[in-house]
């Protein structure tokens, strides 16, 4: 998702309200014949405008809020797959299964084993009484490190571990119920932030028709104020100077 830009946004809907402060002056002056230049319905437009900007940004800090929670919930999967590695091979697994645990622990750890097997060997920094086994670091990068897959290969990981009668660790945040619980929770987290995603993309998609792409869109009738303003007192006149000195751009709608 594009980042937060609303400067630009926010500088035509401040100038639309500028333009309005400096019509209210011309009192009776001001008497455009048509209705959608009335003061009350620029007023209206206006407000709409302030809050369509203010939804964008609500939206999009919940979609921050929600894909930093994603990302914090994620980011223990790789040291947390490594641990269940071992876990596995305390319990004795065979060695096809540690072989088919490995193919999955390489894609969450993004990196995929080469022809050479990784084998399983024993830590050198561990005393003798809590020895652990580790992949041998022989791979090669690969990318499968979006959530979507990330859950994918969890899930496998999860099903492969369940089918092991002997696998049944002390550990509470090791046994497959809190690892099936952790799941779940993920793919509530990867959901929320592509509803929130979504939700930011409708705010931006409101406010640009409010502001620039209804044919009563903000920066169409200002537009259509400051040509009246220059039929009625001329294009050399103060009046129209102060209406035309008010700059209002289309702005790069996608943010």
């Amino acid at each position: 998702m594009s980042t937060y830009i609303e400067s630009g946004h926010a500088k035509n809907t401040a100038n639309f309200d500028h333009l309005i402060a400096l019509l209210l002056t011309y009192g009776t002056n001001y008497t455009p014949s048509s209705p959608s230049l009335a003061i009350t319905n620029l007023q209206t437009v206006l407000t709409n405008a302030q809050t369509a900007l203010t939804n964008v940004k609500n939206e999009y800090n919940g979609w921050k809020n929600a894909t930093n929670g994603r990302e914090i919930a994620f980011d223990p999967l790789k040291g947390l797959s490594t641990r269940l590695l071992n876990t596995l091979v305390a319990v004795g697994a065979n060695e096809q299964t540690i072989k088919d645990y490995k193919t999955f622990n390489a894609k969450v750890q993004g990196s995929k084993l080469t022809k050479a097997d990784a084998g399983i060997i024993e830590d050198p920094n561990a005393d003798a009484a809590n020895k652990t086994t580790l992949p041998v670091k022989k791979t090669v990068s690969v990318s499968q490190q979006s959530f979507d897959n990330l859950i994918e290969h969890y899930d496998k990981i999860i099903k492969l571990l369940a089918s092991v009668p002997a696998y049944n660790p002390t550990e509470t945040a090791l046994k497959v119920a809190t690892l099936q619980t952790t799941l779940a929770n993920l793919k509530t987290l990867n959901t929320a932030a592509y509803t929130s995603a979504a939700k930011v993309s409708n705010a931006r998609i409101a406010r640009n028709k409010i502001l620039y792409e209804n044919p009563d869109a903000l920066i169409v009738l200002a537009k259509a104020v400051k040509a009246y303003i220059k039929g009625k007192f001329g294009a050399s006149s103060p009046e129209y100077g102060q209406v035309s000195s008010i700059k209002f751009t289309k702005v790069k709608t996608g943010k």
